[in-house]
């Protein structure tokens, strides 16, 4: 319980951080195990700042919070 507690503090944390930049690059989930309400939650976050929840390219467990990513690209007009 506390675990998941812990990972979902941890990611409304870096939904605020991410919102707060939107040239933020892209952040790790956290950690814990995958659940349906903590992955949901994270595609919202992820969303809000252009960013899309993706596996890590390096494999592992994907029961795993910290094998995603939220992938943020970079706005076409943040480009020189």
């Amino acid at each position: 319980m506390t675990r998941a507690l812990t990972a979902v503090s941890l990611l409304l944390l870096l939904g605020a951080c991410a919102s707060l930049d939107a040239k933020m690059g892209s952040y790790s989930l956290g950690r814990g195990l995958v659940t349906y309400d903590d992955m949901r939650r994270a595609k919202e976050k992820c969303a809000e700042v252009g960013g899309v929840v993706r596996p890590k390219d390096v494999g592992g467990d994907m029961a795993q919070l910290s094998n995603y990513i939220c992938e943020i690209q970079p706005k076409k007009a943040d480009k020189p």
